[in-house]
């Protein structure tokens, strides 16, 4: 009989020895989208759920480009801008609306940042939170009797609830910074409006 718990823990190595490339090591070369799709299918072939899981299609890729979170291609070519911040939508994207990836990348690539420090320092934040939920879910699955799939489902509604409660705080503080930006929005019109009366 196949061992789930040995195939989990298998796939839990398998994640523990991934990490995303550093911004200078991503391809300094223009892709056109088909090579991109092929690119990233690589890069995020560990983070696939199922076999039928797409982590990236063209489709995505055209609606990020619509709502503005990616700039548009290039003579129909994508460079290395675009594959960092296509990693982290796709990261951010799992647990958030496009609508807020939007507000946090437009915010971390502010004009004057620097692309290689604001992705590499989202790729190591990132990897230390993937160590800690793996390390958490490799004791978790310690104490699993082999094959039980009831403790092994109770597992995994614990993860997902723990996983809720961090997105739901996140959300809320996205929701908090929208609201303080559109009061800050109002008063300095209202501040100009005042002005030109006086």
């Amino acid at each position: 009989m196949e061992n789930i718990n040995k195939s989990i823990e298998n796939w839990l190595n398998e994640l523990d020895n991934f990490s995303f490339k550093k911004y200078e090591e991503l391809p300094d070369i223009d892709l056109y989208m088909d090579q991109l799709i092929t690119y990233m299918e690589k890069q995020l072939y560990v983070f696939q759920t199922s076999t039928l899981d797409k982590q990236i299609t063209p489709s995505m890729i055209n609606n990020y480009v619509k709502g503005e979170v990616l700039k548009a291609p290039i003579s129909k070519k994508y460079n290395r801008e675009h594959l960092a911040l296509i990693e982290e939508i796709c990261t951010l994207k799992q647990v958030l609306t496009i609508a807020e990836v939007k507000q946090i990348e437009d915010e971390r690539y502010k004009e004057g940042a620097s692309n290689m420090d604001v992705f590499d320092g989202f790729n190591d934040y990132n990897n230390e939170m993937l160590d800690k939920a793996i390390n958490d879910a490799k004791e978790k699955l310690a104490n699993i009797e082999e094959n039980n799939k009831d403790e092994l489902i109770n597992m995994a509604m614990k993860l997902a609830l723990q996983a809720n409660a961090y997105i739901t705080i996140a959300k809320r503080v996205l929701f908090y910074t929208r609201v303080y930006e559109d009061l800050e929005k109002i008063k300095e019109a209202k501040e100009k409006a005042k002005k030109k009366d006086e």
